[in-house]
Parts: C-alpha cells; sequence; structure tokens
C-alpha cells in the first residue's frame, strides 16, 4: 500500500486530499503516474506543473516508489 497526499488544486482536481493505492511491487514514481490519473482523471490536465515528494523528499519520474511509501502531489507554488 501507498500513501497518497494531494495539496491545493491537485487536491481540488482529485476530490480528495488523500487516499491509499495497493502496490504489489516496486515501481517508479513515472510507473505509479497512470494509477493516479486512471484513479483521478482530474489530475490529468496538471501533469506537467506537478512536484512530487516520496516520503518527504522531493522526487524526479524516475525515483523508486515501494509499498508503504508516502508520496505527496504538489501543484505549482507563486509568490513574491
Amino acid at each position: 500500500m501507498v500513501k497518497i497526499l494531494l495539496f491545493g488544486a491537485a487536491a481540488d482536481a482529485a476530490g480528495t486530499r488523500e487516499f491509499e493505492l495497493q502496490l504489489s511491487d516496486v515501481r517508479t514514481l513515472g510507473n505509479l503516474w497512470p494509477l493516479l490519473e486512471d484513479r483521478h482523471p482530474g489530475l490529468s490536465p496538471m501533469r506537467d506543473t506537478l512536484a512530487f515528494a516520496v516520503n518527504g523528499e522531493y522526487a524526479r519520474m524516475d525515483d523508486r516508489v515501494s509499498p508503504g511509501d508516502e508520496v505527496a502531489v504538489l501543484p505549482p507554488v507563486s509568490g513574491g
């Protein structure tokens, strides 16, 4: 099981702030994206603007995600 946390506009698009996904094996964050997209299609248009973190550390799409991990989906941040 992987815990998915969504923030800001990503949570709004998905209609939830957190959920769990069943994983039976180790994947990369890039392999996890289609599962997120299938479950919450509202995230699809945001894909190129989202950032991700795995267990509190910013992550790239080729970083590993294993059962028990926590994945945060982060929208772009603006400010001055």
